[in-house]
């Protein structure tokens, strides 16, 4: 992703539009062509990270486009490996060998040999960036260097945001349920809904919205764009916290932007992994379903559960959604559904940050005390045996009313 330094943008209040570039300029493909080369090089010859710079600066500013120039190095710098430093306190070996030196240069006579007592096989400055050697370089072509470049400019604003939101036109229900995969795996505060004909609207949460600014979350959004870029028939309308003002940025599949990732089923939780490991080591009784549906909740809500379990006895299916410490807001709302829609076959586990104690949990279900049958709490993520418990309990409910 580019910083703030190389983002080129223009501002016609209140909108904010990225300066995307032309992936099929001549001129463009040349100089990202040639920055790919300097680096190409640079790997093979496992050049310091002090020379690398000198050449790579000495390109950019000789470039007419030069913010351009030091984006597509910024990014090309993003895709390098250079040397660790080695276990070893660099000041006090450099003082050694120092003093070692001075020694023998110091003596009339001295053999050759004990030069090579000297620590050898060790940088002296090992342990400046400067010095750093470039092990690595995952080189690419430079029409997907210039077409990651248009994508990284539209992330480095997304980085600003408040909120987005994204109307997809006619979605594969496949295709939605991957994207809301990667929604999760980016661990976003997203809502999704029917927005007419055809029409899903998600919207997500920016970091100024939830937390202020916290650059973990602002990261994990401005990642969501590769994914929204593969989808068919989209748009998005983004409200950013820009140079001390609210700005819009608007951006469609007309802007022709390429997604770098490959494929959007990969994007699951580690701890959904796990948890999937888990549940099936320490229990026969139920089995998770691997592509979970999506559900209509009524009133235009769409809900995608993180979880769908069904008995091998029974053949009963129930889901599972979770909601953590920043989802208040959607907990009251779930709530809210499942007490208008009781025969929904959906469950709720409630991290413990969300409620104080028992007491503030039995609060929650004050005018739907059905549903807290239907709701468990967890701390960080469920164990299997709380999950199970809770998948029991609502069979033994759905025998009650059939």
């Amino acid at each position: 992703m580019l910083k703030k330094e190389h983002l080129l943008y223009r501002i016609s209040a209140p909108d904010i539009k990225p300066k995307l570039i032309d992936p099929a300029s001549p001129f463009l493909l040349d100089t990202a062509a040639g920055l790919i080369g300097i680096y190409s090089g640079a790997a093979e010859a496992a050049m310091p990270r002090r020379e690398l710079e000198e050449m790579t600066s000495g390109f950019i500013r000789s470039n007419p486009d030069l913010k351009v120039a030091s984006g597509l190095n910024k990014l090309l710098l993003d895709r390098c490996d250079f040397t660790a430093p080695a276990q070893l306190d660099y000041p006090d070996f450099r003082k050694e060998c120092f003093l070692r030196a001075a020694l023998l240069l110091g003596r009339r006579e001295f053999q050759m040999e004990e030069i090579g007592k000297i620590p050898g096989n060790t940088d002296l400055y090992g342990d400046l960036p400067e010095w750093e050697k470039l092990t690595a370089f995952s080189p690419l072509s430079a029409e997907n260097l210039l077409h990651r470049y248009n994508l990284a400019l539209a992330q480095g604003l997304l980085f600003y945001a408040t909120s987005l939101t994204v109307t997809l036109k006619s979605p594969d229900p496949a295709e939605l349920r991957k994207f809301f995969k990667a929604v999760k795996f980016f661990r976003l505060l997203a809502h999704f809904s029917s927005a007419g004909k055809d029409l899903v609207k998600v919207e997500i949460s920016g970091p100024y919205a939830i937390f202020g600014a916290t650059g973990k979350y602002a990261l994990n959004l401005a990642n969501i764009l590769p994914a929204i870029v593969k989808l068919n028939n989209w748009k998005l309308s983004a409200v950013l916290k820009f140079k001390e003002r609210q700005l819009t940025m608007k951006l469609s599949d007309k802007n022709r932007l390429v997604s770098h990732y490959r494929e959007l089923a990969g994007f699951i939780p580690p701890e959904i992994r796990l948890y999937h490991q888990s549940f099936n080591d320490k229990q026969q009784q139920w089995q998770i379903i691997g592509d979970a549906p999506f559900i209509d909740g009524g009133k235009q809500e769409i809900v995608f559960p993180d979880l769908s379990f069904i008995s091998r006895e029974s053949g009963n299916i129930f889901h599972v959604e979770l909601f953590h410490r920043w989802h208040a807001a959607q907990l009251t709302r779930r709530i809210a559904m499942l007490t208008e829609h009781p025969e929904l076959p959906l469950l709720l586990g409630i991290d413990r940050a969300l409620v104080k104690d028992e007491a503030a949990f039995d609060s929650l279900f004050a005018h739907a005390p059905q549903i807290r049958e239907k709701c468990w709490l967890f701390r960080d993520f469920p164990g299997v045996t709380a999950t199970v418990n809770a998948l029991k309990k609502a069979e033994k409910a759905l025998q009650r009313t059939e």
